[in-house]
């Protein structure tokens, strides 16, 4: 796996989690339909997980290559998705909402600052 390879498996981790935060703030908010946010964090979420199976199998130098960063990626990409799970879950609770938001912004901050590394 080339550096490039990885910082676009990063990118879109970082624009899935970012998207995800736009819809849990939809949820926080009460503005969309329980149906609509449990479907959209559904498939967001697949996405996520496609990603990191992909992360997953590509090779990596252990030494002094991209492997570290891509350990990482893998996390964030189980955390991405463990909060698209929350709202997924509970898509009518605003607390939950919230939380997700919050913590996605985050995720989609630390795969930026990752991607930027490489």
């Amino acid at each position: 796996m080339q550096p490039e390879e990885l910082a676009r498996s990063i990118g879109t981790l970082e624009s899935t989690a970012a998207e995800g935060a736009l819809l849990a703030d939809d949820v926080a908010r009460d503005r969309t339909k329980a149906t609509f946010a449990r479907v959209h964090a559904r498939e967001l979420g697949e996405t996520v997980d496609h990603e990191a199976e992909k992360l997953n199998d590509a090779e990596a130098e252990p030494k002094g290559g991209v492997a570290p960063a891509k350990v990482r990626a893998i996390e964030l990409a189980d955390r991405i998705s463990a909060e698209l799970g929350r709202i997924q879950i509970a898509p009518d609770s605003e607390t939950e909402g919230r939380a997700a938001e919050e913590s996605l912004n985050r995720l989609s901050e630390r795969a930026g600052q990752l991607a930027e590394g490489l």
